[in-house]
């Protein structure tokens, strides 16, 4: 049979009707575009930058960090040394509690894309996890640094001396407050014992007190801090810690002949706790760890 152009156009006309659409064809993202939850564990925040041995790294989480939902955590290096770059690094990542508590495993940051990657599972705790932290292994360095979770880039509280901060109680449940700071150097205590949170109002003992330290991680190895005279009772810095023949001011070695070099180094940690006894009453401090405040060259 033959067909004319006519027939023919007719023909593929009919065809045409019966055919799917075609789809709509959607354009791929920008190349370097960062798809919001990128790494599919939830929403972004940003914690900021901190900076750690001359490294500076900026922190990112991913979701909301409770028990048993896996969140994660995100480090980018931003500036560093001359000739380093973000792989020669070794970084942990973990969460904490504001004690001190780690809630989380330590786990490796591995590449994914252009930053370091991890993943964070937070354990059940009767207190929440409140910073990131970081530690850093390269060459001679092996230290940490940290940032709030919630994305204030800095501790609110921030420890007046440097050191490391926690509560203690007493049998009626009052509370106060603690700083003890542990010189990497020299391996020396010092300790200052507050009233409120912010360190403005000491909590004074006799100055013939002792404060005991528990080193929980070093066999329950303690000592026992004193003041460091009963003139001025001066910390490090100078300044005088005495009121009335009372203080809150307590320091370790605080006599000749007593052994602090076990505690001397930047990679000093324990879990430690404190206790004291005042009118009769004694009080005892949370387990918390601390690590020293380190000297650098």
């Amino acid at each position: 049979m033959k067909f004319t152009p006519l027939t023919l156009s007719l023909l593929a006309l009919l065809a045409s009707c019966g055919e799917e659409p075609a789809p709509d064809v959607v354009p791929p993202p920008e190349q370097g575009a960062a798809a919001p939850a990128a790494s599919g564990h939830g929403e972004r925040t940003d914690l900021k930058n901190v900076t750690i041995s001359g490294y500076e790294f900026n922190v990112a989480k991913y979701g909301t960090l409770e028990p048993g939902v896996e969140g994660a955590l995100e480090v980018r290096l931003v500036d560093g040394p001359a000739g380093k770059s973000q792989d020669d690094l070794n970084v942990f990542v973990w969460v904490e509690d504001a004690s001190g508590k780690q809630l989380s495993e330590s786990h490796k940051a591995t590449p994914e894309g252009d930053a370091l990657h991890s993943h964070v599972m937070t354990r059940e705790s009767e207190s929440p996890p409140v910073r990131a932290v970081l530690r850093l292994r390269v060459d001679d360095i092996d230290t940490t640094g940290s940032l709030p979770l919630d994305g204030h880039g800095h501790e609110h509280s921030s420890a007046p001396h440097s050191g490391v901060q926690s509560r203690f109680k007493g049998p009626d449940g009052s509370t106060g407050h603690l700083e003890l700071k542990l010189h990497d150097d020299k391996g020396d205590l010092e300790l200052w014992l507050c009233k409120d949170d912010h360190f403005e109002q000491p909590f004074d003992l006799p100055v013939d007190a002792t404060v005991r330290v528990t080193f929980v991680d070093k066999d329950n190895r303690t000592v026992d801090l004193k003041v460091r005279n009963t003139d001025q009772n001066e910390d490090e810095s100078g300044t005088a810690n005495l009121r009335e023949g009372q203080t809150n001011y307590f320091i370790y070695p605080s006599e000749d002949g007593q052994d602090s070099d076990w505690l001397k180094g930047a990679d000093f940690q324990s879990i430690v706790k404190l206790s004291f006894t005042l009118n009769g009453t004694d009080y005892v401090s949370e387990e918390f760890v601390l690590t020293p405040h380190v000297h650098l060259p």
